[in-house]
């Protein structure tokens, strides 16, 4: 084992000494100091030094790092990185006041990474729900804590990758779906298929489609009803009929 290698092995264990760990957090390899930063047992003293690191993953590391305090976090919220901060926002530890501030931020990658957040505010999801970018609303469509209301607003937006996020959310109520599964996006219907939501009459829609796999979707299914079986075992296609 060469002397890196031994290092990198030292940055991660948890046995290493802080005393150690405090001295990897200077190396010249920013590998080294990625490591630390991911260790769970690194103190708040090296995790604000590395926060201020020159290496944007080092700092990104930070981010994602459970131990990483409130008052960090603030720090990191304005970090130059896009992925820095993106990497904050995705962290469940984050407080509901930086990630207010985060659903701010000027690039849509770390809004939707705000919106994807499960200790996200509903103040906060009412707000990225109405969000310029499709991505940042198919994100909160997605979140399993977006409220039913939200939930149904975002069913009727302008972009199909928000109705198919709404579809897959096992939160979304069996009258959106039902709308859903009629929606001229393929991908939306084939969203609607994998939610094993979906009831008796949905299962009747979708098996009626135009596309195969969507019918196959139903057919597979271990909640799909014995008449809706029945009248896909009749299917002109083999892989439906199965």
């Amino acid at each position: 084992m060469n002397i890196l290698d031994f290092k990198y092995l030292l940055s991660k264990s948890e046995f290493t000494p802080k005393e150690v760990l405090e001295i990897l957090a200077k190396d010249y390899n920013w590998c080294v100091r990625s490591l630390v930063a991911q260790n769970l047992k690194i103190s708040k003293g090296i995790l604000e030094l590395l926060a201020k690191d020159e290496n944007w993953s080092v700092r990104g590391f930070v981010a994602l790092n459970p131990k990483t305090s409130k008052e960090i976090f603030e720090l990191l919220a304005k970090d130059d990185s896009i992925d820095v901060r993106a990497y904050a926002a995705q962290n469940p530890k984050i407080s509901k006041e930086i990630l207010k501030i985060l659903a701010k931020d000027k690039n849509y990658y770390v809004r939707a990474k705000v919106a994807r957040n499960l200790n996200i505010s509903k103040e906060i999801l009412k707000i990225l729900a109405k969000d310029k970018d499709s991505v940042v609303r198919a994100s909160v469509a997605g979140n399993i804590n977006t409220p039913k209301e939200i939930l149904e607003l975002l069913s009727t937006d302008e972009y199909s990758n928000v109705h198919a996020s709404v579809a897959k959310n096992p939160k979304t109520p069996k009258k959106i779906l039902k709308i859903l599964a009629k929606d001229k996006s393929y991908y939306v219907r084939v969203s609607v298929a994998k939610n094993l939501k979906y009831t008796k009459e949905i299962f009747k829609i979708l098996a009626k489609d135009d596309y195969y796999n969507i019918r196959e979707s139903s057919a597979k299914s271990a909640y799909a009803p014995k008449e809706v079986l029945e009248f896909l075992a009749k299917d002109e296609n083999y892989f439906v009929r199965g």
